[in-house]
């Protein structure tokens, strides 16, 4: 962090504790504060850098992204770096609030999932070394479970290049991490498991049989593969007491069959395909809709309350 002022001082905190003239600190639950002897209307300006790897890389993104202290150059750069991000989509038509409502949107779209590696290409993987990625941008904040059926499809289409920077990410992440499968809910290179499905998967095909494949589809394919026999509808064909589950492992062991067919991997094509198939196993005709059942086979009792409970169905 720096200031355009040099002739304030500035005071450390750490765990409510006030540090007196410390300028660096390490730990957790840490703050600081800082003062300066000014006139009316004065503006202080301060900038800073930030990086998931050190300092160095911190200051190295700083002078990268704003080696000035032009504040008016900086609001006008951020402004025209997303116009040109928006650009991609060209609304005709529309009401100026329309347009306010659908760039907004847009916008929304375009946070996560976020850049984490250094301008320089150092990255802090799943196994919490430092790595270097040249071809792509590491990134973080996989939501999955939320991004799988609409940002993603879309971002093939007006970004495809965060799409590959995601992929290649996710691929590290499971070789790092030590899985050897995808995550679902990606955040800071830990697997939270938020959420149900194999999302990751869906995303890789999406983007695969799209054309965008700039990174190691063989390893795409494993990855994929191993997380669909990692969590799925198992010998059940079927996961007990749960609808989504269900039917969020039959799409991705059907998302799967489609790469394999495109590969030239037939048989295991075929498997999969048939296991896609698993959403027929909890379809009741009495009730004419998709139902819960347990291990032994038997129906869930029906009803508003059943249906409605977070774990049998989410929407």
């Amino acid at each position: 962090m720096r200031f355009i002022r040099r002739d304030n001082y500035q005071d450390s905190i750490k765990n409510a504790e006030i540090f007196e003239g410390k300028t660096e600190m390490q730990g957790k639950h840490l703050g600081f504060y800082t003062n300066f002897n000014t006139t009316a209307g004065e503006e202080v300006l301060v900038k800073s850098g930030i990086s998931f790897v050190n300092i160095a890389g911190a200051k190295e993104n700083l002078e990268h992204d704003i080696n000035h202290w032009d504040f008016d150059k900086t609001k006008q750069d951020a402004r025209d770096s997303w116009s040109k991000a928006i650009a991609n989509i060209s609304v005709e038509g529309a009401t100026d609030t329309e347009k306010t409502i659908f760039y907004t949107a847009m916008y929304h779209t375009m946070i996560d999932p976020r850049t984490f590696s250094d301008v320089n290409g150092n990255y802090i993987g799943a196994d919490k070394k430092i790595h270097q990625t040249k071809n792509f941008t590491y990134r973080t904040i996989f939501s999955g479970w939320d991004v799988f059926r609409s940002q993603f499809p879309l971002q093939t289409i007006i970004n495809p290049t965060l799409v590959n920077d995601e992929i290649n990410s996710l691929l590290q992440m499971a070789e790092y991490s030590g899985n050897a499968y995808l995550p679902r809910w990606e955040m800071l290179n830990s697997y939270s498991g938020c959420m149900l499905g194999n999302p990751a998967v869906s995303v890789i095909v999406d983007a695969y049989e799209k054309g965008i494949r700039n990174y190691d589809i063989e390893k795409a394919f494993t990855y994929s593969k191993n997380t669909v026999d990692n969590t799925g509808n198992g010998e059940l064909g079927y996961s007990n007491k749960h609808i989504s589950k269900t039917l969020e492992y039959a799409y991705s062991d059907w998302a799967l069959s489609i790469m394999a067919k495109s590969l030239g991997k037939d048989d295991i094509a075929e498997t999969y395909l048939k296991k896609s198939e698993n959403y027929k196993n909890i379809w009741n005709n009495e009730v004419n809709w998709f139902r819960a059942k347990d291990s032994s086979g038997t129906w869930l009792a029906w009803g508003r309350q059943n249906r409605a409970w977070p774990r049998l169905y989410r929407k």
